[in-house]
């Protein structure tokens, strides 16, 4: 099993308890994510633009809402995307939404790649990973084009061990995390034990990185570093709190 299968595991269950309420609220604070990010990055409605884990939709409808016809969102559930077509059928919008893995996509250049609330561009299980994700994206970026990415709860340290069970429709769940200090990993592991006594296990490992670590990754592969923040509309990231958002652009 691969992170992948993890992210396809849990995404239909990170579903279920989607509401219109927590639609309508996630959608407006989308919205202004959207002015945020406009008010750091020139963007114009007819730049290309790659959205990166867009899960179900609220940025791409954001981004319809501006006029901005030329984003390509993917990402690798199917799920999420059923409801996002659905929610821009619904509205009137016109986006491009693609069950795709963003190291399969090569049709750039693009003005810009967002991944917002998404660690997938730099959340592989090993350093050699990550930089062959970063050096993708640059060669999917216009010179000059921005990268954009970062979680709220991106972490500042990582965390310890823990192991729990949980019950569900499909089972009982053991929950773990299981942390390697020395090659500054942090692995959750899932087993999923079904009524019938059938196990299924799935695993998202990723490395850990300070901010220095970051900047070292993104240089390597092309990228200047030009701003990090706690949250994506917040303080400078220093202060000592999980989150982290980082703005970065393709040198010429």
């Amino acid at each position: 099993m691969t992170n992948t299968d993890w992210y396809r595991y849990y995404a239909p269950r990170r579903l279920a308890d989607l509401t219109s309420e927590r639609i309508a609220a996630d959608c407006a604070a989308a919205e202004a994510d959207i002015d945020a990010l406009l008010a750091r990055i020139a963007l114009a409605p007819d730049d290309r633009i790659l959205e990166v884990g867009c899960g179900w939709g609220r940025h791409s409808l954001a981004l319809a809402r501006r006029g901005f016809s030329r984003v390509c969102s993917i990402d690798i559930a199917p799920e999420p995307l059923t409801i996002a077509r659905a929610l821009a059928d619904e509205r009137g919008l016109r986006c491009d939404l693609r069950q795709q893995d963003f190291l399969e996509v090569h049709d750039g250049p693009y003005a810009a790649i967002l991944s917002l609330y998404d660690r997938s561009v730099c959340g592989f299980p090993s350093e050699e990973a990550d930089a062959a994700s970063l050096r993708q994206l640059a060669s999917l970026l216009d010179p000059g084009g921005r990268l954009v990415f970062g979680i709220n709860d991106w972490p500042l340290h990582l965390p310890e061990p823990r192991r729990d069970w949980r019950e569900t429709p499909d089972g009982v769940e053991l929950l773990e995390v299981l942390v390697d200090r020395v090659a500054m990993t942090c692995t959750d592991h899932t087993t999923l034990i079904r009524p019938d006594g059938r196990r299924q296990e799935y695993t998202l490992t990723r490395r850990h990185y300070f901010l220095p670590e970051l900047r070292r990754l993104l240089a390597d592969a092309g990228f200047a570093l030009e701003t990090a923040s706690h949250r994506l509309a917040g303080r400078p990231y220093g202060t000592g709190e999980n989150g982290l958002f980082l703005f970065a652009r393709k040198e010429c």
